[in-house]
């Protein structure tokens, strides 16, 4: 056949920028992308073809699915004959050669595109000059209200040519064929394409793609549509955070995502709840989840990622000091295709959160107010006065002794029921709180701004507590020509808070069980409590319980926060596919912790009042430098992005602290009225992060979608060896929904398969474990004197080991009826190796323990998310439903297999470990005897033998399960019982985590009406209620429940409630584990917007009432079911232990836009 092959002389595409950067602390290095000859791709270029029995247009379609190659033919070349072609490695002459050998057809090549044509016809491509003359076609991109648009990416649909609109949205772009199509992209907005024909100029107005900003989605260093993801990623809307009255980010993720347990531990003002992201990874790390604000990471517990603890260490979250009014959107990172980015922080999920922007044209002024009342959800129902003073006597005359009321006494009690004492009603308070928002925002064409200010006080049920917080925010950027934007995110916060000892013995503790017969005041002091002259107002001293009403009324611990978190970035468009990144940032607080314990409180009185003070600075700094890539080649769709980072944390903290004033006039502002000094304290830390990361999307056909993502960090926390970790993940996808065969069920408006694979690492652990370190110790010497030193203070492990866990996760996403009903189905399976865990070593050595890698732990569960716009039109209901199961088992535990944990809780002395981290079991597993009734005469206790508790009349009996002979390597006993009740018959009697956990939120409206119902649940979760081993326990001096007027006596033998005695012995046993289950009405908010008629001069008026906690269905006899001692501990959830409760609270509020 005969060829022709043009070469065109000299065709260079040459790209130059003029790089001005005001901003000297960043350096951008990138300018390049050369001159192609149009011959060089059609030379170079090599296809490979096995294709039986096609037709012609079959097998040019294939050369240009591999390549960038276009053919051109007219109606006389014949596509529709049926042929054969086999080539190796070929040039696109050789395919062509034979393709049409002896068919009188001929080609022209020219660069990459291709005429076919009969040898009758002119084969200089002048017969598709009509269609495709090369020109150059200009024109300008404006938006929906004629503000141009610059930033815009203009391509030639199919090819690599392209440019982007500069500062005034115009552009220009050169050689493109009649029959080129323009395709217009932004983010945000609807992609737009337009044929060329014989134009010359094409003008754009750009129209705001509601769904596709609904579906962009933040992925960590980049966004993409929900229809491309690969990984599993949750998304908690700011329309579904604006009906949640919240003060902490993370109250916001309570029951709005599967997999994620948001544990409201305290009720504490500004305390956050623990949040785990498809169960628990860790014994002894961290296993909260990595927030992401902005870009920038921070720690729930402080900002500063600092594991253990340090002088000064402040008591306020974190997550705490960001306003929630300022969020745009949150995302839930879940699985290891998602999370891996951000590698050996990522074990536990991550949660990215993006704060509000400014709009183009749409400058606005929104302003807020609420305010209400808060109450505890309930009081437990106490013995009263005149049955305490029964109780106490019948407990002392049970043990031998003498009454301690006399029945004149006893009378007096029980006639003047009003002088008695509800503690409760003493502590707990109506409190009110109060917040307040402003906001101004908006943008032009080069400019978008959003600046904020909140504050906010939350008083406590608990009196005297609180919680206040001002913040300011200002997010800013500048588009500062067609390729060059800056911009900075910048947040301040102060935060003020009043708290109370919230440990085991605390206050709650006292209202609970102080005496009620006591007053509050008795001469000149409190009751309960030294007198002037030194006495005690009574002589019953020997409990360890504060008088409430003293201790919330003079305890002083305060906090102080300063913080500030900001980063400037630059952002520099280096070809329509290519941008550059460098952004700096900072994040910095300060915290002082004040501490007084007055001598007119028992906390103090012995000391003759304790002051302390507390400081201390972190610095958290941050430099990040990614390069992003986005293109399309025809069907094939691929973005990535590489990038380092540099993250350096600094800690300093003091404290001091004296004993022994006067009087407390001064208090902790003058510690040196003190006569004592305590040894003050102060404490000096660094870490530094360095990491590597990338990752590449690919799609074909946005049918057919993959993605490999991986991290590289470097950490100074680990051992020598051991430093630097890699964290690689990989995912597919298959939008089966785009395929003719299921298009052709008319079914699925969306169905979608995928299925991930990677690794994620958590470095959260003390700083130094795996060097050496010193610290002061004091020695005596022969002759009793004192010598202080330095010695070592712990044992190294240099050979300490990131905690490393790999996951899997198969998904499929479903929808129907033209998307209106969404299901996402999600199975997981996760295992942590290497986890790291303090062991006990020989005391001969000098030391206690030291952390270790001991072994591994699984976590695997389903998930389920159902969406659906129920109901349109006036009446619109939609609602978001989510289901999830996580089942939890500790796997290995280096050569053994188990491990006790903790043997007391405060004061209460325990006969045995609570906890039992045991090999095949849940982590969540309580370990104790089996309650077996009362002890109804002394033939049953004889009979019994049981070695532990009272095992008298009246006394608390447990079961025989098992025998000690068999002494198994697993600490199981599963013998026949041997008619003895020792530690052999100890069980699991009780598991904290839940089976299942969930939510459902429910959105209504009816034409200016709006109603949100918010459902939220745990389901088979049990609690070990420690407040019940002291109110069920009718001994001497502390208050009991009101039910234990039914305890055991000879007239009355209950089998259920022991007989009262002054001999305080605790047996952990299933009888203080209740059912922690419920269901809660979380949030019901009601709010009417007024019609525009009624509002003149006002966009926006709304206004609403707000019910918040405020009915819980439970079989917990607690105040709430929704607790964990010691907050975030993974060894202590499911713990009550006077747990300050949870607040239902009534809110009223406006919100207005201008």
């Amino acid at each position: 056949m005969k060829k022709i092959r043009l070469c065109p002389g000299n065709m260079p595409v040459a790209y130059k920028m003029l790089m001005k950067m005001k901003l000297t602390v960043f350096l951008i290095l990138i300018t390049f992308l050369g001159s192609i000859a149009s011959e060089s791709y059609s030379q170079s270029t090599r296809l490979t073809l096995n294709i039986r029995n096609s037709t012609v247009k079959e097998i040019l379609g294939q050369i240009e699915d591999q390549s960038e190659f276009r053919f051109f033919y007219s109606d006389r070349v014949d596509v529709d004959r049926v042929t054969s072609i086999s080539q190796k490695n070929k040039r696109i002459f050789e395919i062509l050669d034979e393709l049409f050998d002896n068919t009188g057809v001929t080609y022209e090549v020219r660069g990459r595109q291709i005429a076919l044509s009969k040898d009758e016809e002119i084969t200089n491509f002048s017969f598709l000059q009509s269609r495709q003359q090369p020109n150059t076609v200009t024109g300008t991109v404006t938006d929906e209200n004629g503000e141009p648009l610059p930033g815009v990416t203009v391509m030639i649909k199919g090819t690599m040519q392209g440019t982007i609109t500069n500062i005034d949205g115009n552009y220009t772009l050169q050689s493109i064929p009649a029959e080129g199509v323009l395709v217009f992209s932004f983010v945000g907005m609807r992609s737009q394409e337009i044929e060329v024909g014989n134009q010359t100029s094409i003008d754009v107005s750009m129209v705001t793609d509601a769904i596709g900003i609904d579906e962009v989605v933040a992925i960590g260093y980049g966004v993409t549509k929900k229809s491309d993801l690969t990984g599993s990623i949750t998304t908690v809307k700011s329309e579904d955070l604006e009906n949640v009255k919240m003060q902490s980010i993370d109250q916001g993720l309570v029951g709005r995502a599967a997999g994620v347990q948001v544990i409201s531990s305290s009720g504490v003002p500004g305390s956050a709840p623990a949040v785990r992201i498809r169960g628990t990874t860790s014994l002894q790390g961290a296993n909260e989840p990595l927030y992401v604000i902005d870009g920038f990471p921070i720690y729930a517990g402080g900002g500063s990622g600092n594991a253990g603890g340090q002088a000064g260490s402040s008591n306020i979250s974190g997550i705490s000091s960001i306003n929630p009014n300022d969020i745009a959107s949150i995302e839930i990172l879940k699985d290891a295709s998602a999370t891996a980015i951000y590698g050996a922080r990522a074990a536990n999920g991550v949660v990215l959160i993006t704060t509000k922007s400014g709009s183009i044209g749409n400058d606005k002024i929104s302003f807020s107010a609420n305010y209400g009342f808060q109450n505890i959800t309930q009081k437990l129902d106490m013995m009263d006065a005149y049955n305490y003073a029964l109780l106490q006597n019948e407990a002392v005359v049970n043990d031998g002794g003498a009454a301690i009321y006399s029945d004149e006494d006893l009378a007096e009690i029980q006639s003047h029921p009003e002088l008695a004492t509800n503690w409760q009603d003493e502590v707990f308070v109506t409190a009110p709180t109060q917040e307040y928002n402003i906001a101004f925002t908006g943008g032009d064409k080069k400019t978008n701004y959003a600046i904020t200010g909140g504050y906010l006080k939350q008083d406590g049920i608990v009196k005297n507590t609180d919680f206040e917080r001002f913040t300011a925010r200002l997010n800013l950027s500048r588009q500062m020509n067609n390729w060059l934007k800056a911009g900075t995110h910048i947040t301040a916060n102060r935060i003020f808070s009043n708290q109370q000892n919230t440990d085991a013995g605390n206050v709650i503790r006292g209202a609970q069980q102080f005496n009620p017969i006591f007053p509050i005041y008795e001469g000149e002091g409190y009751s309960f409590v030294p007198m002037n002259d030194g006495g005690y107002t009574d002589v019953n001293d020997g409990i360890l319980i504060n008088n409430p009403v003293a201790t919330v009324n003079e305890v002083l611990r305060q906090t102080q926060r300063n913080g500030i978190l900001g980063d400037i970035f630059v952002e520099i468009k280096l070809t329509p596919h290519l941008i550059a990144k460098v952004t700096g940032g900072a994040n910095i607080s300060n915290v002082k912790n004040d501490t007084y314990l007055p001598m007119s409180t028992r906390e103090g009185v012995g000391n003759s009042g304790v002051g302390t003070i507390a400081y201390n600075l972190n610095q958290n700094w941050l430099n990040e430098n990614t390069l992003s890539y986005i293109n399309d080649f025809g069907e094939h769709s691929v973005s990535a992005v590489v990038g380092a980072t540099f993250q350096e944390n600094y800690f300093e903290g003091v404290s001091a602290s004296s004993q022994g004033y006067t009087n407390d006039i001064l208090q902790e502002n003058n510690l040196d009225g003190g006569e004592v000094y305590n040894t003050p304290y102060s404490s000096k830390t660094r870490w530094g992060l360095i990491s590597y990361l990338g990752r590449v999307n690919y799609s074909y056909k946005s049918k057919y979608l993959a993605t490999i993502a991986g991290r590289i960090d470097g950490s100074s926390r680990f051992g020598a060896d051991n430093k630097y970790a890699f964290f690689p993940s990989g995912s597919i996808a298959w939008r089966a929904s785009e395929e003719e065969f299921i298009k052709n069920l008319n079914v699925f408006s969306n169905l979608k398969i995928r299925g991930s694979f990677g690794y994620t690492g958590n470095q959260e652990i003390g700083l130094y474990n795996s060097l050496p370190t010193t610290g002061t110790q004091t020695y005596t010497w022969g002759d009793g004197s004192l010598a202080t030193g330095v010695s070592p203070n712990k044992i190294p492990n240099p050979g300490l080991k990131w905690e490393k866990t790999g996951q899997f996760d198969f998904g499929v996403d479903f929808g129907f009826f033209n998307n209106r009903l969404g299901v996402t189905v999600d199975y997981y399976h996760k295992k942590t190796t290497q986890m790291l865990y303090s062991e006990q070593v020989p005391y001969s050595s000098g030391f206690t323990n030291f952390l270790n890698n001991i072994g591994s732990m699984q976590n695997k569960g389903i998930e389920l998310e159902i969406r659906g716009d129920i109901f349109t039109g006036d009446f619109k209901w939609d609602a978001n439903f989510n289901l999830s199961a996580n089942r939890n088992k500790v796997l290995s535990l280096a050569g053994v297999l188990y491990k006790d944990v903790g043997a007391t809780q405060g004061d209460v002395k325990i006969d045995n470990w609570l906890r039992r981290i045991w090999v095949g079991e849940s982590i969540g597993a309580f370990f104790g005897w089996q309650f077996d009734g009362i002890f109804q005469n002394q033939d049953e206790v004889d009979a019994h033998n049981q070695t532990i508790g009272n095992a008298w009349i009246g006394g608390r009996r447990y079961k025989d399960v098992s025998s000690e002979d068999d002494n198994p390597e697993d600490g199981k006993y599963t013998g026949a019982p041997d008619g003895i009740v020792d530690n052999a018959d100890r069980q699991i009697i009780g598991n904290a985590l839940p089976d299942f956990i969930g939510g459902m939120n429910n959105n209504l409206s009816y034409k200016n009406f709006n109603l949100n119902v918010f459902f939220q649940w745990s389901v088979g979760n049990d609690i070990f209620s420690y407040d019940k081993t002291q109110l069920t326990l009718p001994t001497g001096g502390q208050n009991v429940l009101a039910y234990m007027t039914d305890r055991w006596t000879s007239s009355n033998p209950s089998n259920v409630l022991p007989k009262a005695t002054t001999n305080r012995q605790i047996v952990i046993n299933d009888y203080y584990v209740e059912d922690g289950s419920y269901l809660k009405i979380k949030n019901i908010l009601l709010g009417y917007t007024f019609p525009q008629s009624l509002i003149r001069g006002i966009d926006r008026l709304n206004v609403y009432c707000s019910l918040n906690n405020f009915i819980t269905f439970t079989k917990y006899s607690g105040y709430d079911p929704e607790v964990s001692y010691r907050g975030a501990s993974n060894l202590t959830m499911g713990e009550d232990y006077s747990t300050y409760p949870q607040s239902k609270t009534v809110m009223f509020g406006v919100k207005i836009d201008f």
